[in-house]
């Protein structure tokens, strides 16, 4: 009887540390949260709360109604928010969990640039119930809505306003993975940035407190672990991929391993393809002649991709390359 109470005992004292959980809404917000309430800083926070064998409960639903639904107590916790002195006075906010910079970015097929005294001017985008840190906030109070990011950067795109306020993660991945043919058309305005963090927040409630004292401890406990801090997702760079074509004039495409000296010569067949990883010097600057022939005849670095010289670096001339 004796052991059977002892055990018994271990279990009620043991099971909570192995049967928490958290409830948290939050909505896709990619690369940070994904449709399936994945993503970078749905994991880090996973990380973060497994400390203590929290499991997190995630919950869809729209940021400006987990907003609401935390305010009111309906719902106890939602991530992830920017802070600002208005939010505070509605809902407790735990210590950072991640940072972001957003910017400023317009589309340089229409403008060439935007200066900050003269945003007034401007068309301005913003996405609904949204924050972009207080001072992006104040310069874009009075933007036209739009329901998502991608709505707001088709916008910008199709030239119906000029520019937008977004995270920088949140506009490479789109540039990224869904208008990797238009990312060189998005730039962000020099010298116009908000550096800001992200929170989990709660309710002005005493299970809310708790949360925030739960999730503070663990962030402030896993400070030390650089593999729980996020780096901003990069802009990537397409590659000029290529296929090498016969010209008129030019029946076989000659290829050399170098622009000086005693080169070696392949022949290379019509159709190869390449990686252009060197354009020559009058193909990336202004002429002051519409002679084409020198052009043509200059020589630009690819690797062959396919064929019996794949991996060779070598130069072509102009004429013989076709961008895919």
């Amino acid at each position: 009887m004796r052991i059977t109470t002892t055990l018994l005992l271990l279990y009620v004292l043991v099971l909570p540390a192995f049967a928490q959980s958290l409830s948290v809404t939050t909505a896709p917000w990619q690369p940070y949260i994904d449709e399936n309430q994945g993503g970078k800083a749905a994991n880090l926070f996973e990380q973060i709360m497994s400390q203590n064998n929290t499991a997190v409960e995630w919950q869809r639903q729209n940021y400006d109604l987990g907003f609401a639904q935390v305010v009111s107590g309906q719902k106890h916790a939602s991530f992830p928010y920017f802070k600002t002195s208005e939010r505070v006075q509605q809902v407790l906010f735990s210590r950072p969990v991640f940072q972001v910079t957003s910017h400023l970015y317009f589309n340089r097929q229409y403008q060439k640039s935007i200066l900050i005294n003269q945003l007034g001017d401007y068309r301005i985008g913003r996405v609904a119930g949204y924050s972009y840190g207080e001072q992006m906030d104040a310069w874009v109070s009075q933007g036209k809505i739009f329901i998502n990011e991608r709505q707001a950067l088709q916008a910008l795109l199709d030239n119906d306003i000029d520019y937008l306020p977004m995270t920088e993660s949140v506009m490479n991945h789109m540039l990224n993975t869904q208008y990797s043919a238009q990312k060189l058309l998005i730039l962000p305005v020099e010298n116009i940035a908000d550096h800001a963090s992200l929170h989990l927040i709660a309710s002005k409630t005493p299970k809310g407190e708790a949360i925030i004292d739960q999730v503070n401890r663990l962030i402030e406990q896993a400070a030390s672990f650089k593999s729980l801090q996020l780096e901003p997702e990069r802009l990537t760079k397409s590659p000029d991929l290529a296929v090498l074509n016969t010209s008129e004039g030019y029946p076989a495409i000659i290829a050399q391993t170098d622009l000086s000296g005693s080169p070696s010569y392949y022949s290379l067949a019509n159709g190869t393809k390449a990686l252009v990883v060197e354009w020559s010097l009058k193909m990336t600057a202004a002429s002051k002649t519409d002679h084409i022939y020198q052009n043509m005849m200059e020589m630009s670095k690819v690797v062959i991709l396919n064929g019996p010289l794949v991996g060779k670096e070598v130069y072509v001339k102009n004429m013989h390359i076709e961008l895919q």
